[in-house]
């Protein structure tokens, strides 16, 4: 069995956003030094914090090349209750970026600045002191009459600690770290095209947090080193979640149809399902890929040569993941047939 663990690694490094990414890091500090030149006077004080697959050093390369992305949070020292309603804080960050490119836009559940070269900055606005101890972001956009606002309870630092605590050893977490780059990047080439219907990397990044079994052989039973088996956990994480599914029923044009069924919860509170806006089709096909994720998985640890194993699991995570060259050695190492030497 290969493993294709040195496959599994170049391919990582090949696609891992760095955790010091010039561009995003500079895209960031001109944004925070434009909030604190332009926040209007009206404005709480506030601090800012990196969210999002940046902050836990989970973010990939877009598959165009073009089309990164930095989450940047901001706790307004302010409860809920400081303001009218939810759009009056979202405006003060709006106000103070609008006209820094051609390109801010106020989302429901953030403003989003976007460069020209493709660079975008999503800015989240949070009310962080509240009688309750939670913290609450703002929803809305631009023209939402009240019933389409709301303050929702959502707090990033609790998902970044949740994960931190939860795989305590730095080498287990970053076994954490690659297998939800792996995903992400199975997403990205497997739902090439699709806007809608695919799971977020969110989603992606909780359901491993859910399912996932560090997967490690000991090395050296003195030095404790230990030696990761990525596609192992892979197999072990995509089985366990299958086995999570369910099944719903629904009614289509007089006919009871089956579809299986499944959710993802943010592992923080207040514990969303992050796989609510997909529908039963949508789930449908996510499990049908990632059956044949496993498939693929189980089939390339199987292979005696490596490269028939990265051949393999190219077809899943594309181009990015490596193939060696086949192993001259393979075909000696089988034994020959031997003729027997007994006289009939």
């Amino acid at each position: 069995m290969p493993h294709n663990q040195s496959q599994f690694e170049d391919f990582h490094n090949a696609i891992k956003l760095s955790d010091e990414s010039t561009i995003l890091k500079e895209k960031r500090d001109i944004i925070i030094e434009r909030l604190s030149e332009k926040m209007p006077v009206a404005a709480n004080s506030y601090t800012t914090f990196n969210q999002g697959s940046y902050a836990m050093k989970t973010g990939i390369k877009p598959l165009d090349g073009k089309n990164y992305d930095i989450d940047l949070g901001l706790y307004f020292k302010m409860s809920t209750e400081d303001v009218k309603n939810p759009l009056e804080a979202k405006k003060w960050v709006y106000d103070a970026l609008v006209g820094h490119t051609n390109n801010v836009v106020m989302k429901n559940p953030c403003v989003t600045v976007t460069y020209s070269a493709g660079y975008h900055v999503d800015i989240t606005t949070y009310a962080s002191e509240n009688n309750d101890g939670k913290v609450y972001i703002a929803k809305g956009k631009l023209g939402s009459t009240v019933e389409n606002q709301s303050w929702d309870e959502s707090n990033p630092k609790d998902l970044i600690k949740e994960i931190r605590e939860k795989y305590s050893d730095q080498d287990d977490r970053k076994q954490f770290r690659r297998i939800v780059r792996y995903l992400k990047r199975w997403k990205d080439v497997q739902f090439t095209g699709t806007t809608y219907g695919k799971p977020t990397g969110i989603a992606l990044t909780s359901m491993v947090y859910h399912n996932m079994q560090v997967k490690t052989e000991v090395v050296d039973i003195f030095s404790g080193e230990k030696k990761y088996r990525d596609s192992e956990a892979l197999i072990h994480l995509i089985s366990t979640f299958l086995s999570t599914f369910s099944t719903r029923y629904e009614i289509e044009e007089d006919e009871v149809v089956q579809y299986p069924y499944v959710e993802v919860n943010l592992p923080v509170a207040p514990y969303p399902n992050l796989l609510e806006r997909m529908t039963l089709k949508q789930i449908k096909v996510f499990k049908e890929k990632l059956d044949k994720l496993l498939a693929c998985l189980i089939e390339a640890r199987d292979e005696v040569d490596s490269a028939d194993g990265a051949t393999i699991l190219r077809r899943q995570f594309g181009d990015d993941f490596p193939v060696p060259s086949k192993d001259p050695g393979q075909r000696a190492a089988i034994p020959a047939i031997i003729p027997s030497t007994e006289s009939a």
